[in-house]
């Protein structure tokens, strides 16, 4: 496809991005989108949420979910990535560990986003993780498609010479 990206340029994109939508299932089946924050690390995506959210409860009885990352405000800057899976929470401590350092790896990049947060706040967010209220899930990137409209660029460039040719 024209505006496919490349697994390198899925991978920055990905690093560059803070937020993604995450969308599970409702018991009813019908889906339900989750703004999240999210970190890349290797061929996963993390996302940290409270384990009573309703999105834990809702992949705890199916973990099929559909996650977005998006930006762009004109047409020629649209860029985004959607991956398609199963969700897992994550219970190995390593793997907690390593995606924590990458998420405090890309704060440190872009920014953590809690600029305007109370200063008590990162230490009560500890404490919670500490005592099991939140939980650390794992998206695979099984099915993964991207779309980078700038690629279109030259193809409507070159459109627009061969009209004006004729």
């Amino acid at each position: 496809m024209a505006t496919e990206m490349t697994p390198a340029e899925i991978g920055d994109f990905l690093d560059s991005q803070r937020t993604l939508v995450l969308v599970t299932l409702r018991p009813d089946g019908s889906p339900v989108a989750h703004p999240m924050w999210f970190t890349k690390l290797g061929d996963a995506l993390y996302v940290d949420t409270k384990r009573s959210s309703l999105k834990n409860r809702n992949l705890s009885r199916d973990a099929r979910v559909c996650a977005v990352a998006e930006a762009g405000e004109s047409y020629f800057e649209l860029r985004g990535v959607r991956v398609e899976g199963r969700c897992e929470e994550v219970k190995d401590p390593e793997e907690m560990a390593r995606a924590r350092a990458a998420q405090a790896e890309k704060e440190a990049r872009i920014g953590s986003g809690l600029g305007e947060m109370p200063a008590w706040f990162s230490g009560s967010r500890d404490r919670r993780l500490e005592r099991g209220e939140r939980v650390l899930l794992r998206i695979p990137m099984q099915r993964v498609y991207s779309w980078d409209f700038s690629k279109l660029r030259r193809h409507y460039a070159r459109g627009s010479q061969d009209r004006a040719a004729t």
